[in-house]
């Protein structure tokens, strides 16, 4: 009982993390205004760069940067020699599967530890829009610029991410080769479109029955993990909340879910009845920390997703 109390928990938060983007924040942010993009991506011959809610930063050789969101985390280690890296979230520290990639580093855990990131001695903090307004001005207080990346949905707003640190970091030409490679590793996995399976992504909590589509890194990992999205097909986008009616109405043959969900999935009451969960149909758990990732981690989801549907 306790271990599946547990396995309940991981679950619940790594949804959660997954639809709100990703990034990281504290338990008392909350979304900032009508803030719900990624910052313009500048001019490679810019000398400023304007953030997701309006501020300017100069472009700078940024030596002590800070990062508090974790899709920043991974682009800045391909970004930046490490030694200009101060400290990164603590969930990329100690809980990513990546987090061998990070020893060393410092990992904030939260966005009310002010002092410890101002004892770091930053130049530039990069945040996500769930960070806390006062946390913001108290850092700019004490004259350390602050730039927030805005949202981060999937594999467009990754590429955005990328051209936009390129220049704010003075790494434009390296930013450009990682896009490319990232892009490489996509078009490596992606199959002809009369090749994909029909299915979609569902987790399920009690009554509640949660997905991820269009928009999102979820549809990202469908579409270059093989799977022709069917709640795409259907109309939905975003993070749709599903009834059990509109489930039985799509009737997916395929359905793609978190590690350790399949039996739960095929084990309610009403979903049992779903064609995923007769002969001949399938529910694929994607394992690892990659699943939801809105980063550069959304290569390694569908890779995980490819392999099982298309071995």
């Amino acid at each position: 009982m306790k271990a599946d109390l547990l396995n309940l928990l991981m679950l619940a938060t790594a949804m959660v993390l997954a639809m709100i983007g990703a990034t990281w924040q504290d338990t008392d942010a909350s979304p900032v205004g009508e803030v719900v993009r990624s910052a313009d991506v500048p001019a490679p011959s810019a000398t400023e760069v304007t953030d997701a809610r309006g501020v300017s930063v100069p472009v700078g050789d940024y030596q002590r940067i800070v990062s508090l969101n974790t899709v920043a985390d991974h682009l800045l280690l391909e970004l930046v020699e490490r030694d200009r890296l101060r400290a990164v979230t603590g969930w990329t520290v100690s809980g990513h599967p990546d987090a061998w990639r990070f020893q060393g580093l410092e990992g904030v855990g939260s966005s009310d530890q002010l002092e410890q990131i101002i004892g770091l001695e930053p130049d530039l903090v990069l945040v996500s829009k769930f960070a806390d307004e006062t946390l913001m001005s108290r850092l700019r207080e004490h004259g350390v610029p602050v730039f927030d990346l805005g949202e981060t949905r999937g594999i467009e707003t990754t590429r955005a991410n990328l051209r936009t640190l390129g220049v704010l970091l003075g790494e434009h030409e390296r930013a450009l080769h990682v896009e490319q490679a990232f892009d490489r590793q996509l078009q490596a996995l992606l199959l002809p479109s009369d090749q994909h399976a029909e299915g979609l992504f569902l987790t399920v909590w009690g009554d509640s029955f949660s997905g991820g589509t269009r928009g999102t890194s979820y549809g990202d990992m469908l579409r270059y993990g093989g799977v022709r999205d069917l709640a795409e097909q259907h109309g939905y986008s975003d993070w749709p909340q599903y009834t059990p009616e509109q489930l039985i109405a799509m009737n997916p043959s395929l359905i793609v879910t978190q590690p350790d969900m399949a039996p739960v999935v095929c084990e309610h009451g009403i979903l049992r009845e779903l064609a995923a969960c007769k002969p001949g149909g399938r529910v694929v758990e994607v394992a690892g920390g990659y699943i939801g990732d809105p980063g550069l981690g959304v290569v390694k989801a569908a890779a995980a997703v490819k392999a099982q549907v298309h071995p």
